[in-house]
């Protein structure tokens, strides 16, 4: 697919930890405390400086942390970890994506003198923000955010739209522009439908219109691995590499290394009943040894040369990948 000595784009998971329990993301099950197959765990400082030498920061262009199960408030590590990067290339872009629902000010501060850009996640007001982002205090977000700013850090107010926040999107923005954000990002697409459930699985909201609202069979689905391949049934499509055109990797916080995210969902243990199932097993098939602190960077890439392999497969029982197929693929 590409040397390691191309790669200028690092995708992080800094954390497989989080403090909220948003509905729609994949370390829960809409809320309930439901561990679907991932580790969880802290990247560490120690981890990142064996990994990346200061040699290869260097030749990074950009860094995003945005794990696919954690945040990176839940490792204290964060500020530490961003300064060792901007320490071998004070040049690099960093953006980081978090909940801002925990940590102290000094946590904040710390990162603001880095220089980076942070994406914090507020969906909507004092009102509706915490209805998707359960467990996360709107009043304790803004306060980290201003923060953040004071310190010199760059923040985005990010905003998922959905039917509870719309009538809300432009008092937002204002607020966003008042506060001092350098930008407002609204996402459009995408976990805005199903339940939300207590920690008891209890259900507490009703986001979107989903088609099924009985959490215990939605939950039962879960615990079977029922799903094959023909029931995913996807249409063969074209397929233009994200991860490839920009030279990029991704990192879990166990220290495995994938092409991208939508590759990185833990294959070896994650993923029941449901698309995850059927994915993880292709992938399972080709992935060679690819955990950076047991190994090189340069050999846990190796096996990505089979995942490009696989686009010219005819044929997702043959071995062409569906999640390549799906996310980097467009209709002939």
């Amino acid at each position: 697919m590409y040397n390691i000595k191309d790669i200028h784009h690092l995708h992080l998971e800094i954390s497989s930890l989080c403090n909220a329990r948003c509905p729609l993301c994949p370390r829960n099950f809409h809320g309930y405390p439901y561990n679907d197959g991932y580790t969880e765990r802290n990247l560490t400082l120690r981890d990142v400086k064996k990994i990346f030498r200061p040699s290869f920061v260097k030749q990074l262009s950009e860094i995003l942390i945005n794990g696919n199960f954690g945040d990176c408030v839940m490792n204290t590590e964060t500020p530490d970890i961003v300064e060792y990067f901007k320490q071998h290339n004070p040049d690099i872009n960093i953006d980081i994506s978090t909940n801002g629902g925990a940590r102290s000010k000094q946590f904040w501060q710390q990162l603001g003198r880095t220089g980076s850009r942070i994406l914090f996640c507020l969906d909507g007001l004092s009102d509706t923000h915490s209805i998707y982002r359960q467990d996360t205090v709107y009043e304790t977000v803004l306060k980290n955010a201003k923060t953040f700013m004071s310190a010199g850090g760059q923040a985005v107010w990010k905003m998922i739209k959905f039917d509870h926040n719309k009538h809300q999107i432009a008092k937002c923005e204002q607020l966003s522009k008042e506060l001092g954000f350098s930008n407002f990002e609204l996402i459009d697409e995408g976990r805005n439908t199903g339940v939300a459930v207590d920690k008891k699985g209890n259900v507490v909201n009703i986001i979107g219109k989903p088609k099924v609202i009985n959490f215990d069979r939605l939950l039962e689905s879960k615990e079977t691995d029922t799903v094959v391949l023909e029931d995913i049934n996807p249409i063969v499509k074209d397929i233009t590499c994200v991860a490839k055109k920009n030279k990029s990797i991704y990192i879990t916080s166990t220290g495995e290394v994938y092409p991208c995210c939508w590759t990185a969902f833990y294959p070896r243990t994650y993923g029941h009943g449901q698309y995850y199932q059927v994915v993880n097993q292709q992938l399972n098939d080709i992935i060679t040894p690819n955990n950076a602190l047991e190994t090189s960077l340069e050999e846990s890439i190796k096996w990505f040369n089979e995942v490009e392999r696989s686009w010219g497969i005819e044929n997702f029982e043959e071995g062409r990948l569906v999640v390549c197929n799906d996310y980097c693929g467009k209709c002939k």
